[in-house]
């Protein structure tokens, strides 16, 4: 929300993974670092062997923690998101050359992105923002999680004004550009 002036979360859209009596956590989704997952892995790791993987690591948000994936499954009827911070589990996945143990439940096969850090609130303390119009709620699809980051920002706007507006507006005798209406 413009209401929200904290610097790490302007024009953020947050996933949210848990909110419940013991607070909440969630990652960025569209804040690409300029480290690849290749580097952060090797680095992480010391072992000194290269992985080739040229995709970004997202800065998941202000709160240190461990590395964080999410990835698309597409498995069955409904798609859904397969959430891992077990390193081996995330190694499995982002590394090219390494063989997944067959059967190996959480490899979904499906788009991915890896967070370094992670958004933490204390008890409450999201309900209370969200009370204070700190935050706009986007009730987004899991494939939108892995759309362009650059413009997933502008997408959930968009989407939560046209819920918002809904209600009262026949969106098909609106023009395209709102500026021609």
């Amino acid at each position: 929300s413009p209401y929200l002036t904290d610097p790490h979360f302007l024009r953020s859209v947050v996933y949210i993974l848990r909110h419940d009596e013991e607070g909440a956590i969630g990652l960025i989704l569209n804040r690409p670092t300029h480290t690849s997952i290749g580097q952060f892995l090797e680095l992480e790791l010391g072992s000194g062997e290269a992985i080739e993987n040229d995709r970004p690591v997202y800065y998941g948000g202000p709160v240190e923690g461990p590395l964080m994936l999410l990835q698309e499954c597409t498995q069955g009827d409904d798609p859904s998101i397969f959430i891992a911070s077990d390193q081996e589990r995330i190694l499995d996945i982002c590394h090219p050359h390494r063989d997944v143990p067959a059967g190996h439940p959480e490899h979904c096969g499906g788009e991915y992105r890896v967070f370094d850090g992670y958004a933490g609130w204390s008890p409450k303390q999201l309900d209370e923002e969200l009370r204070e119009g700190g935050w706009l709620i986007w009730h987004i699809k899991p494939a939108q999680i892995f759309e362009d980051s650059e413009g997933l920002w502008q997408t959930a706007i968009q989407q939560i004004g046209r819920d918002i507006l809904s209600g009262g507006i026949d969106f098909s005798k609106m023009l395209g550009n709102p500026a021609n209406n």
